[in-house]
């Protein structure tokens, strides 16, 4: 299979496994009345998804490596069939509970071993842009769901939308079996010398805190994103929504594309980090505090463009530093972990920051976040 389709199938993969984070928004309103949940149980079933993540996604990595990429990601495939079979039949709310951890895991292992497969490719060109691609694919993938599962519900039933959501897989997973198996290094290392290996890498410590604070931020930015707009433009939330998924597709693609081409002419990473990390914090700020319209749209383009930028730069300098001797599954499950921890951290505060001080409390917070992860990007390795 050509190096550029095989892209294709990886990233329709990670695509996949993020839609199951977006497809949950729209048939909220369907669980909470069917199930009697609470906001903060429905929040649970929402958040579970990272659960694995949070977890053990280092040593899910090194296992990557040592079983193989292949068998890695038919195996998350089939975690998320089985877990998206389990929450769309449930009857009791603890069904949906045990449905998304099940599906945690698969997502798990899809997006530590499809960017560790490119990774692989024998062309450094192509590996700096596919591993930029791949950074859109949670924006992408969580508008890709929330449209999905909103035509889905709105016409038919919340458990069909489920069902589409994860539709993908079945075509996706039989793909793998006509790529050529990529090297990953480091493969006979045992689990616990390879969980040591990255976290004692100063370099892949930098980018994982790096990408923790812009991927904790993000995550709260577009968890709050609709309800602020709406209030701020005085506008509806499915207008808002609409604004913000179209905006994000766009930006995010632009932005990594941006920064695949760059760095495929030998621009530092870090050059990249250092300029845009401040911009967003910048473009966060305002978007959060503005009740102008056209303010308010540029800049979201901009933190879009930017977050395209970012979250593609950081996969892609994991490549040069498993050059020494590192295990690339490893090092993308150290950048999983990282970033769902702080994923479970930020929202709950900027949260709190929205009940004290309105949204400008959020502007601080995320602006502040992101300035943090300029911050952690300005050490020069040696």
């Amino acid at each position: 299979m050509p190096p550029i389709t095989a892209v294709i199938v990886l990233y329709g993969l990670g695509l996949t496994a993020s839609m199951q984070v977006g497809l949950i928004g729209p048939i909220a309103p369907d669980l909470r009345a069917g199930f009697g949940l609470s906001q903060a149980e429905f929040g649970l079933v929402a958040s579970l998804i990272t659960a694995a993540g949070a977890l053990c996604a280092i040593p899910a990595g090194v296992w990557a490596a040592r079983a193989g990429l292949r068998k890695s990601l038919v195996l998350g495939g089939v975690m998320m069939i089985l877990g998206a079979l389990i929450f769309a039949t449930a009857s009791v709310s603890s069904l949906l509970y045990v449905g998304r951890i099940v599906t945690s895991v698969g997502y798990l292992l899809i997006v530590v071993g499809a960017p560790s497969w490119m990774a692989a490719f024998k062309n450094p060109k192509l590996v700096a842009m596919a591993m930029s691609i791949w950074g859109t694919f949670i924006p992408v993938g969580i508008a890709v769901g929330n449209w999905i599962s909103a035509a889905v519900v709105t016409w038919l039933d919340w458990r069909l939308a489920v069902g589409a959501c994860t539709l993908p897989i079945f075509a996706l997973l039989p793909l793998l079996a006509f790529m050529d198996k990529p090297e990953t290094g480091s493969t006979r290392r045992s689990l616990l010398l390879g969980v040591i290996g990255v976290l004692k890498s100063r370099a892949a410590l930098q980018v994982a805190l790096t990408f923790a604070a812009f991927a904790g931020a993000t995550s709260a930015a577009l968890a709050f994103m609709p309800a602020m707009l709406a209030d701020n433009l005085d506008i509806g939330i499915a207008l808002s929504a609409g604004i913000i998924g179209t905006t994000a597709i766009a930006g995010n693609v632009v932005g990594s594309v941006a920064a695949g081409t760059v760095l495929g002419r030998d621009v530092s990473g870090r050059t990249i980090l250092m300029l845009f990390l401040p911009v967003m914090a910048i473009a966060i700020s305002t978007l959060f505090v503005s009740t102008s319209v056209p303010i308010s749209i540029t800049a979201l383009i901009i933190f879009n463009i930017c977050q395209g930028a970012v979250a593609g730069t950081c996969f892609a300098l994991l490549p040069k530093i498993a050059k020494d001797g590192l295990s690339m599954p490893a090092l993308q499950g150290m950048l999983a972990q990282f970033a769902e921890i702080f994923v479970v951290i930020v929202p709950p505060f900027a949260g709190a920051m929205i009940d004290q001080n309105g949204w400008v409390g959020a502007a601080a917070v995320l602006g502040g976040f992101y300035f943090a992860g300029f911050l952690i990007s300005l050490r020069k390795q040696g």
